[in-house]
């Protein structure tokens, strides 16, 4: 009789936390975010002599967040990036695969719009380099692969906006500098990149 009452009670104690899970987990908001990103760099060198000036390029990617806490999430991104600088009639063209993995703190717990602060360390891999030189009219292009190093190490950090426009939806607004910590020159010139970044994008929970 003892061992029928102890069964009971323990399947009662499953039963119990069973329901307790399943309430939790349809309570709990999605701790994994992913979702397209696209935006625009405004990149320029950073040297030891000559000044240069800041050229345009694309970035589009994706992007995916754990969030640890209400308060604190990882952001890890994987970025097709244009940078590059002009200096006087030449344009300099670096294409690379970029990998910046910040902490993303939220002031704020909750609500709809959620403004955060980011930073961490970015990882770069060229994928080409170009050279235009001349005007439009007179334009010659080379290839520059060779004079540059295939990894750019630095650190970015911005601010961000998350903005909730659906059931675990957020569309992403995010303003971020990124400075290049690597020389990516071969020649005996210090080149370090440097790029400010305005980005946008959706995420949703998964």
């Amino acid at each position: 009789m003892k061992q029928i009452t102890n069964r009971r009670t323990l399947l009662a104690s499953l039963i119990l936390t069973i329901i307790s899970f399943s309430a939790q987990a349809q309570t709990d908001e999605k701790v994994w975010s992913f979702g397209p990103e696209v935006g625009m760099n405004l990149s320029k060198f950073g040297d030891d002599g000559s000044s240069s000036d800041y050229r345009t390029g694309i970035l589009l990617g994706v992007g995916l967040t754990y969030s640890i806490q209400n308060t604190y999430g990882v952001t890890t991104k994987v970025l097709y990036s244009q940078k590059g600088a002009e200096v006087d009639d030449k344009k300099t063209s670096l294409k690379y695969i970029e990998v910046p993995i910040t902490g993303r703190f939220f002031l704020n717990k909750d609500g709809k719009c959620r403004p955060n602060l980011f930073v961490g360390p970015s990882f770069s891999f060229l994928t080409g380099a170009a050279e235009k030189i001349g005007d439009a009219d007179a334009e010659e292009v080379k290839d520059y692969s060779d004079f540059f190093n295939t990894f750019d190490f630095g650190v970015t950090g911005g601010i961000g906006l998350n903005w909730l426009i659906a059931d675990e939806t957020h569309l992403i607004i995010d303003g971020r500098y990124t400075h290049g910590l690597t020389d990516v020159s071969k020649s005996n010139a210090t080149i370090n990149n440097q790029a400010f970044t305005l980005s946008a994008g959706v995420t949703f929970g998964l």
